[in-house]
């Protein structure tokens, strides 16, 4: 079963509970934490729990303890940043390899805590455990938002896809080394109305039917208008694919995919962001997904991005 199915078949058969709006699906889930006898009046947490893995999100026979520990917080406060979604807490469980050392043990903890440090959002508790495998970090995020969580379910047509940042090329570095876009996110809900958002984790090839899944739309992506990063560039050069695959398919990028009334793109482009924001296609009412080039000519959209059970499919 591919990953895509697995996610929708949780989806399905998880128990829906009415403390519970936000539940399977979205970046992160909501649950109210009730004030009153009658359930009303809570204010609303949100929750996201994430893990990496030795050897697949990172190699701790090149990259060091503390690469690992930034990286693992890193990956699931983006997912806060998904939701606009301002992180308060985070608890962490590691399994540790039986060769692990003090120092490396050490050093991993002041990666997790670095990480949360730069949001305000310390290390509250976590469990340790020794095993005979690699390491494996398992970090949960606790957080809120003044304004009701942005869902990957509200994109409309008419809407403008809007990204953050450039995409593809990760490997090379920056999937060890980006910062979650929390800022951005937060700046951006205040100035507009985001429609729909979600972090670009797997790849805009995987990540955006996601998103379009959950709205019920389809949508016109322009080739030509994809922030394609320096790096892929570097690897396309050297594998022979074009850029523009890698910038669809590489993911770990970390970058945000959100939606809104294109003439709200003016106000959000007026912002004062460390990163630009480009208008990549339209959200349509078509449930299908088209990629065109700057002549108007559709092409397929790419398969691949992040497959769990595969790797990069």
């Amino acid at each position: 079963m591919r990953e895509n199915d697995l996610l929708a078949w949780f989806a399905a058969n998880a128990r829906r509970h009415s403390h519970v709006p936000v539940g399977i699906g979205d970046d992160m889930a909501g649950v109210v934490l009730s004030s009153n006898a009658d359930g009303s009046g809570g204010a609303l947490a949100l929750l996201k729990i994430d893990q990496a893995l030795d050897r697949v999100h990172f190699d701790l026979q090149r990259h060091t303890p503390r690469q690992a520990g930034v990286k693992a917080v890193n990956r699931c406060l983006s997912d806060c940043a998904a939701m606009a979604c301002r992180p308060r807490a985070i608890l962490i469980a590691v399994a540790l390899p039986r060769d692990a050392s003090a120092e490396m043990v050490k050093e991993l903890f002041a990666g997790c805590e670095s990480a949360g440090e730069k949001f305000d959002c310390p290390i509250v508790g976590g469990d340790t455990a020794v095993w005979d495998q690699r390491l494996a970090i398992t970090v949960a995020a606790m957080g809120d938002s003044s304004a009701p969580p942005v869902r990957r379910s509200g994109a409309v047509a008419g809407d403008a896809m809007v990204l953050t940042g450039r995409v593809g090329g990760s490997i090379l570095g920056r999937h060890l080394a980006f910062t979650p876009r929390i800022a951005e996110a937060c700046a951006i809900h205040r100035a507009a109305a985001i429609h729909a958002m979600m972090d670009i984790s797997d790849g805009l090839a995987q990540d955006l039917p996601r998103l379009l899944a959950a709205s019920g739309v389809g949508a016109v992506v322009e080739a030509n208008r994809i922030p394609i990063h320096p790096d892929a560039h570097t690897l396309a050069r050297a594998d022979g694919q074009t850029a523009l695959v890698h910038a669809l398919t590489d993911g770990e990028d970390y970058e945000l995919l959100l939606t809104l009334a294109s003439t709200d793109v003016p106000r959000i482009q007026a912002l004062s962001l460390p990163v630009e924001l480009t208008v990549i296609g339209t959200i349509t009412t078509q449930r299908e997904l088209i990629l065109q080039d700057e002549h108007g000519t559709q092409q397929p959209w790419p398969r691949g991005g992040w497959e769990y059970e595969s790797g990069k499919s």
